[in-house]
């Protein structure tokens, strides 16, 4: 016991103590920079998508958002530095250091980041925008600093890195408002060709779902032994694509139904003996 009693008397608490408290206030600093950048986070995305506030662009919106959230946390992590002693020409030293090995080390990572930031500013793709690229399919629900996030005809979530789509050919299904969609119906081929073309043709342009209808037309495209194919091509708007393909499909068979056309034969497949 006077061993330590010895030991604690030779402590000089006049210098130690304010070290102390120093890292104490520096830890508060810290704690409360990381809650103050989660509430700005939540508040700049809330006030950013409310009708009164500034309307970003909802695929701006994350990184305008995670700017400042991560502004916060490098203000309070240098304030607490500053507070716990550590002087401002080596706290940019420090940074200047870790901000070098760490890019070495995540070389990966921040192509993702330089990807996200290509993705955002050139637009190639958009929040709610549906996209195919070699790997995945869906509908855009964020493109954050790293990963964009998916969700697939079925309701999947999927994440997936940014320099991936960067990399990747993208097919955008949303960028346009109309789609043209092709029709191939096939019949016999000693039905009336030209009738046929003339019933499909006036069918498309008296269709309400049909765009410009002067532009819509029926051809002939190819033949086989037995039957003709036709096809049948217009402009439809993509609100409603799938449904209006599938009425233009139904009219294009009750018209040729209603004429009599008949189908091709059905070619009988013998088994091998």
């Amino acid at each position: 016991m006077e061993t330590f009693s010895e030991l604690l008397s030779t402590i000089e608490w006049d210098t130690i103590l304010p070290v102390v408290n120093n890292i104490f206030v520096a830890l508060g600093v810290l704690i409360l920079g990381w809650i103050i950048a989660r509430w700005a986070d939540r508040f700049v995305r809330h006030r950013l998508s409310n009708a009164k506030g500034l309307q970003a662009d909802d695929t701006f919106r994350p990184l305008i958002a995670l700017l400042v959230r991560y502004t916060i946390i490098f203000g309070a992590l240098y304030a607490a530095l500053d507070i716990a002693g550590v002087a401002p020409a080596s706290l940019l030293a420090v940074f200047g250091a870790a901000g070098l090995a760490i890019a070495l080390a995540v070389q990966g990572t921040l192509s993702n980041v330089a990807a996200g930031l290509m993705l955002i500013f050139l637009r190639s793709i958009r929040v709610g925008e549906y996209i195919q690229t070699s790997s995945v399919e869906g509908s855009v629900l964020e493109i954050g600093l790293f990963t964009t996030e998916i969700k697939s005809a079925d309701g999947v979530f999927i994440s997936v890195p940014n320099a991936k789509i960067w990399a990747s050919q993208v097919k955008n299904f949303s960028r346009y408002k109309t789609r043209r969609i092709d029709v191939n119906i096939d019949i016999a081929r000693d039905n009336d060709l030209k009738l046929a073309i003339d019933i499909l043709q006036k069918t498309l342009a008296d269709h309400d779902v049909v765009l410009a209808s002067e532009d819509a037309e029926v051809i002939i495209a190819g033949f086989t032994a037995s039957a003709v194919n036709v096809q049948a091509r217009c402009w439809i708007s993509t609100t409603n694509l799938r449904a209006d393909a599938s009425a233009i499909r139904l009219s294009l068979h009750k018209a040729l139904q209603a004429e009599g056309f008949k189908l091709p034969p059905i070619m009988s497949v013998q088994a091998p003996a």
